[in-house]
């Protein structure tokens, strides 16, 4: 999984060696979106790349966040007496975020993204309105300024739950927040901050340990829990609240905010392997741009860093990726009695695989790439995937067949030909061994005599079709490179 990608973020200009392709229109879906199907894809190639990310991008800043649920601001003694409890109103919200994952696409990449950079852990706060309200501000605010989402996101019910911000009071400081807001959210560990720094700037957080209306309730400022007496943050001496730290810390510590958070983009977005070069100018943008989120992205994703193939097969689907891809990439139909239980079905099966939406595995969120495959995730992988392609056959046979002759063409009758298209289209910029591409024409071919296809008695309106893309598509996905992205 190494790569030398040492392109510019000039705009990407498409080319004889680098061309403008459905391909590109797909990777574009991987790694922004959650999978876009062919004939989606297909569709799209009549803008530029860079008119098609500047779509993308403009269409999720104005994308409304996802309507709160009746139940969005109750207190505990609302949701107690609702006749459902927290474990119920939690599990409809996180099956909210999987049908936002399937039909909102970079919007909720973002969220997705953010959720894991301001982590919180919901069993630690335990409670279902909280979690609502932080998903719409990671919502709110991926798109926006990122000084604003570092305020705001610190506000938050779960997050002043989690890390303790609602017990740092006056006389009982809590430096929990204060530690990650620079080690976690801004700075990187031991980047630019002291012990002493941390200390102080916990004394400036304190105060907000009051509900509004009860347990559960928003959490507002309590002037008697605030200490108001001075305090020294980055050699900044004055009596400092909430706001004040966060002026301070994007006053005195640009530079190192801007590069900590262009190199986590870059490795969650692009490749693992950081390219500082990269990294550096896109940090130079962020500052220039006040902290403004979106031309650090238009940035990344119109360039030809972002778009040479170096970098197309180095990133690793995570649990939520593999199911959602299969939805949107080949938009096969369910039976009935399944198709209402997927979302659930899959929220389930990807907390096995170890990514519990809202459920990080630490304040340091999930490690991604390498950490989501083990000797015991992936044959889960297997399995589950197997299983969803199982249940597509049960629901409807015949659509194995509409799908590979709009993928290759009603006419072709090549089977290498046909396997070929179809390994392009589920794997991403990745060439197979010799010897897996001849067992997938052999499994492929099946129980077709030879002849058959020699002599034209074969063509995609034979009888076998359907069960021989099936067996195709899962041998495809047993392989080790359908698990890139």
């Amino acid at each position: 999984m190494a790569d030398c990608n040492n392109s510019s973020l000039l705009i990407y200009t498409p080319s004889e060696e680098n061309p403008w392709d459905i391909s590109k229109v797909r990777f574009i879906y991987r790694r922004l979106g959650f999978g876009i199907s062919n004939e989606k894809a297909k569709a799209l190639l009549i803008k530029s790349p860079e008119e098609l990310i500047e779509d993308i991008i403009d269409s999720a800043q104005i994308l409304p966040l996802t309507p709160a649920p009746e139940w969005g601001f109750w207190n505990n003694s609302e949701i107690n007496s609702s006749g459902n409890n927290q474990a119920f109103y939690k599990n409809s919200w996180q099956k909210q975020a999987f049908s936002n994952f399937i039909s909102d696409g970079f919007r909720e990449r973002l969220t997705l993204f953010w959720s894991n950079h301001f982590v919180t852990e919901y069993y630690d706060y335990n409670r279902s309105q909280y979690l609502y309200q932080y998903h719409s501000r990671l919502q709110q605010y991926s798109l926006g300024n990122f000084k604003d989402f570092v305020s705001a996101i610190g506000l938050e019910p779960a997050m002043l739950m989690y890390l303790n911000g609602y017990t740092n009071k006056k006389n009982a400081p809590n430096e929990n927040y204060a530690r990650e807001l620079y080690e976690l959210f801004t700075l990187g560990e031991g980047n630019g901050y002291t012990s002493s720094d941390i200390t102080e700037t916990s004394r400036a957080l304190t105060g907000y340990n009051k509900y509004l209306n009860g347990n559960g309730s928003a959490v507002i400022f309590n002037e008697n829990t605030f200490d108001n007496g001075q305090k020294t943050i980055f050699g900044n001496a004055g009596s400092w609240g909430y706001q004040d730290v966060i002026d301070i810390l994007f006053q005195e510590k640009k530079e190192l905010i801007a590069n900590f958070i262009c190199e986590k983009l870059y490795k969650f977005f692009v490749s693992p392997n950081l390219n500082k070069e990269i990294t550096s100018d896109l940090a130079k943008t962020f500052i220039e741009e006040d902290f403004e989120l979106i031309p650090v992205y238009k940035q990344l994703f119109k360039s030809q860093h972002f778009f040479d193939s170096k970098t197309s097969n180095v990133l690793i689907k995570s649990p939520i990726d593999l199911f959602v891809f299969v939805k949107n990439d080949f938009e096969f139909t369910f039976p009935k009695n399944f198709e209402k239980n997927y979302t659930n079905y899959t929220r389930l099966r990807c907390i096995e695989m170890g990514q519990e939406i809202f459920k990080p595995v630490d304040v340091a969120g999930w490690q991604e790439n390498h950490d989501w495959i083990s000797t015991g995730t992936l044959p889960m992988r297997w399995e589950f995937i197997e299983y969803i392609f199982n249940r597509h056959w049960a629901g409807d046979k015949e659509q194995f067949r509409n799908f590979i002759k709009l993928l290759v063409g009603d006419s072709e009758k090549n089977p290498g030909i046909i396997v070929d298209k179809l390994k392009e289209f589920m794997f991403c910029n990745f060439k197979i061994k010799d010897e897996e591409r001849l067992d997938a024409l052999s499994i492929f071919k099946g129980d077709v005599p030879e002849n058959y296809f020699e002599d034209g008695t074969w063509d995609l309106s034979y009888e076998s079709v359907p069960k021989q893309v099936y067996d195709l598509i899962l041998f495809f996905i047993s392989l080790p490179e359908f698990q890139l992205k």
